[in-house]
């Protein structure tokens, strides 16, 4: 009697929780197949870069690093192509902690010119951290860009982006990060893969449904007072720019998504590189979860869609472990009964597929070429890796800073 109890409970908690997943993994289909039909809609009129004549805001261009010998040249080459008025533009390099020759290398490109400055962090605070401080002891610029080391902004990159802010509710804006790498390994084209469906699709969408395009971290503006109203970015978070999307829209700011702006950097190239980088955003993501949740859903005065949307994003890599659980439970009933549940089956296969056909509208919008394109089947190859990720983001948390693979 008492077994037939413990199987009972446990067979309740079981279902409950397939239940519980099946809407998540649900959730998260209709959630793609919105941004799939909006990025099929009509593109909106793209910016255009004003005349040199025009006023254009001033701007602290903040380009944190650490230990990047190897891609901060190159960086600092494409800063001296930007076509931004010179008198409007001061740039400062934060050196957070470095150990190897990447302040030197710094140091001799500031030089002397007055609108380059270098900042020396006595130790390694964190990109976030190393932002505050400079934002702190730097106060020119009613605009604050963001690059990191490894970013080749094209020339017109931050003029596209600085034209957005005539629109005094914008808060802050991303451009394209696109790929420099994208063949170099299977990990890096399933990246490539993922970075473009992220922007072409899922940006892309949520800025012509107006429900705040994620901020990127790299290759991104935002505007000082913005800034200061949220507090700055928050020290010590894996995902700081996911973490200031939030808190961006929560205090009535707008974020959107430049895609003419672009810069290019390069992506993960190995099993290891691939599993950090994106066991950082799984991690990341739950930690956002779980300090804006309540904000979010008691935020009475911003719309309703576009708190589903902010809790939707913050919640980042829960669908990957609502696969697992709804796979794991769906075999388990299967060998037991011999019966599959068809509507649960059929839920969790649709949900499968539908990053594929995201991907496609991805490949085609980029333009993608054909060497890619014929990649795409590692998406479905890597879906275990994928949950796995997720489930080790649940457990596990990262560094703020990790080592850029040397390619």
């Amino acid at each position: 009697m008492k077994r037939r109890s413990i199987l009972t409970i446990f067979r309740l908690l079981s279902n409950s929780l397939a239940y519980l997943a099946m809407l998540v993994v649900a959730g998260f289909m209709l959630r793609r197949w919105l941004f799939l039909l909006a990025a099929w809609s009509p593109p909106a009129e793209t910016s255009e870069v004003g005349k040199p004549s025009e006023a254009f805001p001033t701007v602290l261009l903040l380009v944190p690093f650490r230990n990047e010998t190897a891609v901060l040249p190159t960086l600092l080459t494409h800063l001296d192509q930007l076509r931004y008025p010179a008198q409007q533009l001061t740039t400062l390099l934060i050196d957070d902690g470095s150990s190897d020759g990447s302040p030197q290398l710094a140091q001799a490109w500031v030089g002397q010119q007055p609108r380059r400055h270098l900042l020396r962090l006595p130790s390694t605070v964190g990109k976030a951290a190393a932002l505050n401080v400079a934002l702190a002891q730097f106060a020119q610029g009613e605009l604050v860009a963001v690059l990191d080391a490894d970013e080749r902004p094209f020339p017109t990159t931050l003029l596209h982006l600085a034209t957005h802010f005539a629109d005094p509710r914008l808060g802050a804006i991303n451009g394209r990060r696109a790929v420099g790498n994208p063949l170099a390994s299977i990990f890096a084209s399933v990246s490539t893969i993922e970075n473009m469906v992220h922007q072409l699709v899922t940006m892309q969408s949520k800025e012509r449904l107006g429900l705040a395009p994620a901020l990127l971290g790299s290759n991104c503006v935002y505007r000082r007072q913005a800034l200061t109203e949220v507090g700055g970015f928050q020290p010590g978070a894996l995902l700081e720019d996911s973490e200031i999307t939030v808190r961006l829209a929560l205090a009535g700011w707008q974020t959107r998504f430049c895609p003419e702006a672009v810069s290019v950097h390069d992506v993960a190239q190995t099993l290891g590189g691939y599993w950090r980088q994106h066991q950082r955003w799984s991690s990341g993501f739950g930690s956002v979860v779980r300090q804006q949740a309540a904000a979010i859903l008691t935020r009475w005065q911003l719309p309703w869609r576009l708190r589903l949307e902010l809790l939707v994003f913050s919640a980042g890599y829960a669908d990957r472990v609502a696969w697992l659980v709804l796979g794991l439970w769906l075999g388990g009933k299967t060998a037991v009964s011999r019966r599959p549940s068809l509507p649960l089956l059929t839920i969790l296969l649709t949900s499968l597929i539908t990053p594929l056909f995201q991907a496609m509208v991805a490949l085609h919008h980029a333009q993608a070429p054909a060497a890619l394109r014929r990649r795409l089947w590692l998406l479905p190859c890597l879906l275990p890796l994928d949950m796995a990720i997720g489930l080790a983001g649940l457990l596990q948390k990262t560094v703020s800073w990790e080592a850029r693979e040397q390619h």
